[in-house]
């Protein structure tokens, strides 16, 4: 059995080490727009359903992790309230647009959008509404999977043709990487990749604010003893416009 899992760390690192080779300059321009965003006092929002929810809770309140980051987290169209009721809910027009308008998305802000199959109306539709709102796109996706479905919306597209900016978080079809039996497999890719691109994309975000001379607005662990102080500050700051906060 140790050698499934050692299969799995493989195809981890390897889709890791993908991910920085054939996406960096992806990643460095979400990173800048992310920065843009922040020195504008602008705010960055992520947006998934299904478990691509979990890369908004990810970003969010996060030590280490931006301040500006607004979750739209909706437990209607996450596991939380029922798995059959999220997989439809998808599929509900009008959904994602809701979920946008009350967040309070605006023009100069930045939207991501997680789905790694990206052909569902949930997704899509979020990328198309972020844009009319006037926020900049960014999808995380994965571009061969999302290419072999045929989409499942009325648009007729797929997430990484309706945003600004498509990252490949080189997820295969159906996520799912270890085969344990015949037609049996287990342990997913997406979550691993989804968290690195976004981090990935902090990095830039803050390392290029500071070369700019403007202190990040950085999380930094409550169980540290400045943290308290710190991040008070930042609620202040930011709870106005994060809901969460």
């Amino acid at each position: 059995m140790k050698e499934l899992v050692e299969l799995y760390s493989k195809t981890v690192i390897d889709a890791i080490r993908r991910v920085l080779e054939e996406e960096w300059d992806k990643i460095e321009r979400g990173g800048r727009e992310i920065a843009r965003a922040a020195m504008e006092n602008r705010v960055v929002h992520v947006i998934g359903a299904g478990h691509s929810a979990i890369v908004a809770e990810e970003m969010f309140y996060r030590a280490g992790g931006l301040a500006n980051v607004n979750p739209i987290i909706d437990t209607d169209i996450t596991v939380a309230h029922g798995a059959k009721k999220s997989t439809m809910m998808e599929h509900v027009e009008g959904y994602a647009k809701v979920l946008l308008k009350s967040a309070g998305v605006e023009p100069g802000d930045v939207v991501i959008v997680v789905s790694t199959s990206g052909v569902n109306t949930f997704p899509v539709e979020a990328a198309i509404v972020a844009k009319e709102l006037g926020a900049f796109t960014i999808g995380i996706t994965s571009i061969s999977y999302s290419a072999s479905l045929e989409p499942r919306n009325r648009y007729g597209k797929r997430l990484f043709e309706v945003v600004d900016l498509a990252i490949d978080n080189k997820v295969p079809r159906g996520d799912a990487v270890v085969e344990v039996g015949k037609g049996i497999k287990v342990a997913p890719l997406s979550t691993i990749t989804n968290a690195f691109i976004v981090h990935s994309m902090v990095i830039v975000a803050t390392k290029v604010m500071l070369e700019q001379g403007v202190m990040p607005a950085v999380w930094i662990s409550s169980h540290l003893p400045e943290a308290a102080k710190h991040n008070e500050e930042l609620f202040k700051r930011f709870g106005p416009r994060i809901k969460l906060l």
